[in-house]
């Protein structure tokens, strides 16, 4: 995607999406605290993933839906006392706007993901 096409994050978005999912994080942290943390805080956490991703792919961001990153995200939640949430947003945000820095590492994953074609003998 050339950049000047690149729907980019602006400061606004990213102070206020940080305070949001580091307001959840303080939630999770709390209720982590209390013992029923890894009960309740990852479900907490993955309503804030979806919203995430739902806002990356807004935004134009197809790679976000990726399961690889999916897997990674969801996978984050059960870390507990962590603000993980405010470290995806603020890691996919950098991705989603600087993708030339990303566009190597995700082409050489596509091409370790494809299957080789097989000659028949």
């Amino acid at each position: 995607m050339p950049e000047e096409e690149i729907n980019r994050y602006n400061e606004t978005e990213l102070i206020a999406g940080s305070i949001i999912m580091l307001g959840i994080d303080g939630v999770c942290f709390i209720i982590d605290w209390t013992g029923v943390g890894l009960a309740i805080a990852p479900i907490i956490q993955a309503g804030g993933t979806g919203a995430l991703t739902m806002w990356a792919w807004r935004k134009g961001d197809t790679q976000a839906l990726k399961m690889g990153r999916q897997v990674a995200k969801y996978a984050s939640n059960a870390l507990p006392l962590l603000p993980t949430l405010t470290l995806m947003f603020l890691i996919e945000a950098y991705m989603h706007n600087h993708p030339e820095k990303f566009a190597a590492a995700e082409k050489l994953a596509g091409a370790t993901t494809k299957p080789k074609p097989t000659i028949a003998k």
